[in-house]
Order: C-alpha cells, then sequence, then structure tokens
C-alpha cells in the first residue's frame, strides 16, 4: 500500500511540475450516484483540480465521497389519540454506514462536437487508490465494528459538456468503477489470505467546470 501510494503522489507532483508553468489550471465539482456490486447505491460528491495540457487534453486529481446508510427499524407500538393521529413507536435493530474514497490521477479529453457549437464531448480515464469505512451496529445482538478495507482502483467515464461562459462549463458524465478493496492480508498454512469488497459499478455524475480557478 504505502508503495503505490508513494508513486502515485510522485507522478502526480511530476505531472504538476512539467504542466504548471504554462498551462491554465481548472476546477471541477460533481455531484452524482453510484451502484458498487457490495454495497447499495447512494450519492456522491467530487472534486476535480487539473491543467490543461493543449486545448483538448488535460490532467488532473479526482476525490470523491460516497456515503450509504442502512437502518432496519421495527414497529412496536401504534395507537390513536384522541386527537385522532396515529403516533407510532420504533425499535432500531441495526445501522450501517459505509463511506467510499477514491482518489485518482485521471487524464481527460474533451472536444466540441463542431467548429464553434457549445456543445463538445468528454471522455477521461484514471487510476489510484480507493477506500472503504464500514461502521456496523447490531443493536438487537449488542454487537459494533468498524472494518476499513483498501486497494487499487481505475475508472473510465464518457459524457456531454455545455459551454454557459468563457470559462464554465455544465456537464454530465457515465462512469464505471473498477475496484476490489482488501483487508486482514494474513498466511494461513502457508496460503495467503484475506478479506475482500468489490466496489465496482456504474454511476453518474453531473457538475460545472471552471477554467482559470484551481492550483
Amino acid at each position: 500500500m504505502t508503495r503505490t501510494v508513494s508513486l502515485f503522489i510522485l507522478l502526480a507532483g511530476l505531472l504538476w511540475t512539467i504542466t504548471a508553468p504554462a498551462q491554465a489550471p481548472y476546477t471541477e465539482f460533481k455531484v452524482g450516484k453510484f451502484n458498487p456490486k457490495a454495497v447499495k447505491s447512494g450519492y456522491l460528491f467530487g472534486v476535480h483540480l487539473g491543467r490543461m495540457i493543449d486545448e483538448s487534453l488535460s490532467w488532473g486529481l479526482e476525490i470523491n465521497y460516497f456515503q450509504r446508510n442502512y437502518r432496519k427499524d421495527v414497529e412496536i407500538v401504534s395507537e390513536v389519540t384522541r386527537g385522532g393521529t396515529k403516533p407510532e413507536t420504533k425499535m432500531r435493530l441495526l445501522e450501517f454506514t459505509t463511506h467510499i474514497v477514491p482518489l485518482l490521477l485521471k487524464l481527460n479529453y474533451e472536444h466540441p462536437i463542431a467548429y464553434g457549437a457549445p456543445f463538445y464531448v468528454r471522455a477521461s480515464a484514471g487510476a489510484g487508490w480507493e477506500m472503504v469505512w464500514n461502521s456496523e451496529n447490531n443493536y438487537e445482538e449488542g454487537i459494533k465494528d468498524n472494518r476499513f478495507y483498501s486497494g487499487f482502483g481505475w475508472q473510465v467515464s464518457a459524457g456531454l459538456g455545455f459551454a454557459i461562459s468563457s470559462s464554465g462549463n455544465l456537464f454530465v458524465d457515465v462512469f464505471y468503477n473498477n475496484s476490489r478493496v482488501k483487508r486482514n492480508r494474513n498466511v494461513v498454512k502457508n496460503l495467503p489470505v484475506w478479506e475482500e469488497l468489490d466496489i465496482s459499478g456504474l454511476g453518474v455524475k453531473v457538475g460545472v467546470s471552471i477554467v482559470g480557478f484551481g492550483w
């Protein structure tokens, strides 16, 4: 893990050093929905900081945050008051919260559909380190646990953008994330053993891109 993260930071620093003196920065703010295999679908938020390489290519660092909450409640009492209202007394049995944070180094492509047209196509590909925190609270059995997973992942996307000003663009992207994060790596009877979580899946992001604003 340490070597992978160190290599990732070194490569990002090298790219920034090469492109920083001459190329314009940009920042993208994104919201969307993601449906990983091992977790039910939920909403995500993301920020992408990058620099232009030329009029069509750019590179950047993207960090996303996904959260999914699951609660299991049961009704134990229901009654009608004199005023005609019907309050319910409920009991919570389970509560799970999953956080997913991918940190990706991405190469992006953008090009107008036609000369002078405000619409343009977008595509990107990236790779990096993905982390999952899973908090589990089983009130019924009195069990509480926190699990942390991490591992390599990659992501590709394609979408459509619309220029709203000389430096601002709106966009919508469909993406596929591929990652299997792991924990509890061990050796049992000379055989490697680990716990794995598949967070691969499809998603969609919408957002705004601001050229000239960023690092």
